[in-house]
């Protein structure tokens, strides 16, 4: 069975997107055990999209931010070597919550570990990013009925001293930067994503979890930005065995096994790493 469709999909987000906006005034947030903060919205929108796509008996799995603890082993084995949606509902809770509008939804598709499909979709912005067999749509107006879907060419941005690059949070508080451009820390991967993909900053560097970068990942992969670590190895789609998280019970686990950068191109990426000095990387 077919279960990534883009009208589906943005049928999903279209009410995905209702459900965040209608509570952002009062997002009655909880601080999980990770001391990372959780919503109404955030637990409401992946039950909407468990009620979708969580169907083991049809072979369809689902990892959630916020309900993946809950699941076994057998549940998650299964999940990573079958088909999957990888879901954040709302990433970029902290910066949702605080009523900045830099947070999104995210979704990608796992099949026998391998991302293969991904979107994202920015419901302040009301637009969308989607990949579907080879192709990147964008579409406008999402909240609304009849969303406006076209074949999307990502905009990448051409390196100045003036191009702004997103950095992690751990990084900018512990490493140093020589680079002279303007330093985004934004909190949400999406946000970082989508301007990206719209051209809007230069390049990013992240240490994230498999959903926070799961619906955007495919995405970049397809309009050809580089993603490498301060190393040279590739960040690329493979989750189960391209060896880039930690999938094991215990601490971290979901979590990239180091920082990546990403940028347009290769000399991008060895040009964000060349003016950065990784200091305390235990604390990062």
């Amino acid at each position: 069975m077919n279960h990534w469709k883009i009208d589906r999909l943005l049928e999903l987000f279209r009410r995905a997107g209702a459900v965040a906006l209608h509570f952002q005034e009062n997002p009655e947030v909880d601080i999980k055990s990770d001391h990372t903060a959780v919503t109404r919205a955030d637990r409401e929108i992946e039950m909407l999209f468990a009620t979708e796509f969580d169907r083991p008996a049809e072979g369809c799995f689902l990892i959630g931010e916020e309900s993946v603890e809950q699941r076994d082993e057998k549940y998650i084995k299964s999940a990573l070597a079958g088909e999957c949606f990888v879901v954040d509902p709302i990433d970029g809770t902290a910066p949702y919550a605080a009523g900045v509008p830099l947070w999104g939804i995210s979704v990608g598709l796992m099949r026998n570990g391998v991302l293969e499909e991904g979107a994202i979709c920015l419901p302040p912005r009301d637009e969308a990013f989607l990949s579907c067999r080879g192709t990147i749509f964008h579409a406008r107006g999402v909240l609304g009925d009849t969303p406006a879907v076209e074949p999307f060419m990502p905009h990448k941005a051409v390196y100045t001293p003036a191009a702004p690059i997103c950095v992690a949070q751990s990084a900018a508080r512990n490493w140093e930067f020589r680079f002279p451009n303007q330093m985004f820390v934004w909190s949400a991967c999406v946000a970082v994503y989508g301007a990206l993909l719209r051209g809007g900053v230069y390049g990013s560097i992240q240490h994230c979890k498999l959903w926070d970068l799961a619906g955007g990942l495919p995405l970049l992969k397809l309009g050809g930005f580089e993603a490498r670590y301060e190393d040279g190895r590739e960040l690329g789609c493979d989750v189960v065995s391209g060896g880039n998280f930690l999938l094991d019970p215990g601490p971290g686990r979901w979590r990239q096994k180091g920082f990546v950068a990403i940028a347009p191109d290769r000399k991008g990426v060895e040009t964000i790493w060349s003016q950065v000095n990784v200091r305390n990387p235990a604390q990062s």
